[in-house]
């Protein structure tokens, strides 16, 4: 009996001391948001992450964000004001929206301004970064909401993951392809088109059309998993599906894993047969599975 009420002494302990350490480094971990241009029209964003080290005050780590379609690292460091929840962010260099190049793009001088929130469902910095006096003309503020990512893989690391050849493959044991598989087959199907292919195979692209906001698709080619979730970025997933001749049509299925910051998940879906060329907007949502037939093109 002493043994267990030692036991349960130290565990309550170990959680108490655990709550105060996060309490005290509030800022620590890795946060992520959608940077929003504050400026009329349409623009550019950036897709944003904060991965900070709290040393009382002081606040120091990296800003990682993917623009168009390069990722920019540039550390960061700044302070915290418990009372207040304010966090500064020192000057630090993010290149111009209106960039056409990120080669040759310009940097803006940029200093941030946040406030803490935190809650039951988790915690949140919201604020915007603010050009310097010089750049003050140039360069328009940029918001942010961050928000701390409790996941193990950060929206920068899949965006990585999303760039270019997807390499997620399935396996048709794997759990996590079982689960999608299941509520696949639940998810009743919206059908945008019907397309007649000449070949036996096409090359299929994925990307963002707009605004990128964490949308996450699955693929699926005649009710298989063939494509695992994948954050869709304005870098494209490019597939190679091989179709089944013996099938009156194909069935391609863009199966929404999430809908992002902004509903419904929507993608730019570009199919490659041969010298021909078809490009459409489809959008999914958990309601329902955007799904292109193709068929086979008759020989008149």
């Amino acid at each position: 009996m002493m043994k267990c009420s030692k036991t349960v002494l130290f565990f309550l302990i170990f959680q108490i001391t655990s709550k105060i350490c996060v309490a005290q480094k509030p800022l620590e971990g890795n946060w992520y948001s959608n940077g929003i241009v504050n400026i009329d029209g349409s623009t550019n964003s950036y897709l944003g992450e904060l991965k900070l080290k709290q040393n009382g005050r002081s606040v120091f780590g990296q800003f990682n964000y993917y623009f168009r379609d390069s990722l920019f690292t540039t550390n960061i460091q700044g302070i915290y004001d418990q009372a207040s929840r304010y966090v500064l962010f020192n000057s630090f260099p993010v290149i111009l929206h209106s960039s056409t190049s990120t080669k040759t793009g310009v940097d803006c001088s940029m200093t941030g301004e946040f406030m803490l929130r935190i809650s039951r469902v988790g915690s949140y910095m919201a604020g915007k970064f603010i050009a310097d006096k010089a750049y003050r003309y140039t360069c328009p503020d940029i918001s942010f909401d961050f928000e701390r990512n409790t996941g193990e893989v950060s929206p920068i690391e899949e965006a990585k993951a999303a760039d270019s050849i997807a390499k997620i493959i399935p396996v048709e044991d794997d759990p996590v392809v079982v689960a999608t598989k299941k509520v696949f087959d639940e998810r009743p199907k919206n059908f945008f088109k019907e397309i007649a292919i000449e070949s036996k195979s096409v090359d299929v692209e994925f990307s963002d059309n707009g605004v990128i906001d964490y949308d996450s698709i699955s693929v699926f080619l005649n009710s298989k998993l063939i494509l695992k979730k994948t954050m869709l970025t304005h870098s494209a997933i490019k597939l190679h599906l091989n179709l089944d001749d013996n099938l009156p049509f194909n069935e391609l299925g863009m199966f929404a894993n999430n809908e992002g910051l902004i509903p419904p998940n929507t993608a730019t879906l570009i199919i490659i047969d041969g010298l021909n060329r078809e490009e459409l907007e489809l959008n999914s949502s958990l309601n329902s599975t955007a799904t292109i037939r193709l068929v086979k093109k008759k020989i008149k």
